[in-house]
């Protein structure tokens, strides 16, 4: 996540201690937890345990997944290190990304109250102490990678030792510490991006998942969401948080002072699809979708819809637009914001993502408030 900005969200050390309370009501709650719609009259559960069952869960198991292989394939490279094995690992690395980007827009509870955000997604990289540490007589150990700033782990140290500071990264150019290095990290992302999905899903630390804490919003005992509604402006106000990071900072800073180094994925040249994928997972929380997996349940949209027609089409069709600008910006995006023939299309496709920010924060938010 850009320059560690880090959604809090609103899950604490208050939502910390209502974990008992909820694993003590959990099978009551699980059997209340589906409602009729309700239409103009009220927020409808079922749509929190359908984003919840068929976007974020699957969403954030499919990145486990992906960290999983990109373990392995550093781990086969580091091995042997030749420019195939190199190339598998950086594939590995883009489809780790893609899926890891979806999420963006739901980077609450666990993701930032337990550091796993920080863990898998600090940015910039500090290439100062990761070359201090290379060059110091530290062993590198599972328990070294662990102990680590976050500035010197994750997605983008691995993508610095893979694809190269200034220069397209050659095999032959990593010494065998940075392999080791290298490998470590792969095996220490894997494992954190698996500790998250199991956060949501299953529980963890003896917590149980919080998929039952944002379920059971507005149930007897839950202090994290005391009501509906609050469950609700969670998910909103996530997808707005990302959108306004990626209208205003990966593209409009980026765009202002023409600076490559400001671009998050800049030594993959990989930005571009970031936001993209930022743009999805808006997408897939409000339609309640999840496309890769085939699922398809009740979004906001189901909501929104039944309030005000006009204002869900109005969403669907910005969300559309928005897409369409930014197929229209010339990838790489490191090379396109010193274009000046690019200037005009990465202006609309910020103009056009915070057109859906401000819909959803100016209109469907209120919407669901008053609900």
């Amino acid at each position: 996540m850009l320059n560690q900005v880090f959604r809090l969200g609103l899950w604490g050390a208050q939502g910390i201690l209502v974990y008992g309370l909820l694993m003590s009501c959990s099978n009551a709650s699980k059997t209340t937890i589906s409602t009729p719609l309700a239409g103009a009259s009220g927020l409808d559960r079922q749509i929190l345990v359908d984003v919840v069952d068929k976007v974020m869960i699957p969403n954030y198991g499919q990145f486990a997944e992906r960290a999983a292989d990109l373990s392995r394939a550093i781990a086969v490279f580091s091995k042997t290190p030749d420019e195939s094995r190199l190339k598998a690992a950086q594939v590995a690395w883009v489809n780790a990304r893609g899926a890891w980007e979806q999420t963006e827009c739901f980077a609450f509870g666990p993701a930032s109250s337990l550091g796993y955000d920080g863990a898998l997604d600090t940015w910039p990289v500090n290439e100062v102490d990761v070359k201090a540490l290379l060059n110091s007589k530290t062993t590198l150990t599972a328990d070294t990678i662990d102990q680590l700033k976050d500035t010197e782990k994750g997605f983008h140290v691995i993508e610095y030792f893979l694809f190269g500071a200034e220069q397209p990264r050659q095999a032959a150019e990593l010494q065998p510490k940075e392999l080791t290095y290298l490998k470590l990290m792969g095996e220490n992302f894997a494992g954190v991006a698996q500790k998250l999905a199991q956060s949501w899903s299953q529980g963890i630390e003896g917590k149980p998942a919080y998929r039952e804490v944002l379920t059971t919003a507005g149930l007897e005992g839950n202090a994290v969401y005391p009501t509906l509604v609050a469950g609700f402006e969670e998910l909103v106000q996530g997808m707005v948080d990302s959108l306004d990071e990626v209208a205003n900072e990966k593209l409009g800073e980026t765009l202002e002072k023409k600076d490559p180094r400001l671009a998050e994925s800049r030594f993959s040249l990989n930005t571009l699809s970031d936001i993209k994928s930022n743009l999805r997972g808006v997408e897939n929380l409000y339609l309640g979708k999840f496309a890769e997996e085939n699922l398809n349940g009740l979004g906001l949209s189901a909501y929104v819809a039944q309030v005000s027609p006009k204002l869900d089409k109005t969403v669907k069709e910005q969300i559309e637009q928005a897409e369409t600008a930014l197929d229209q910006i010339p990838a790489p995006l490191e090379s396109a914001i010193l274009d000046p023939k690019a200037a005009a299309s990465i202006q609309v496709a910020q103009s056009a993502l915070n057109k859906v920010r401000e819909t959803l924060e100016g209109d469907v938010k209120p919407l669901m408030t008053k609900s």
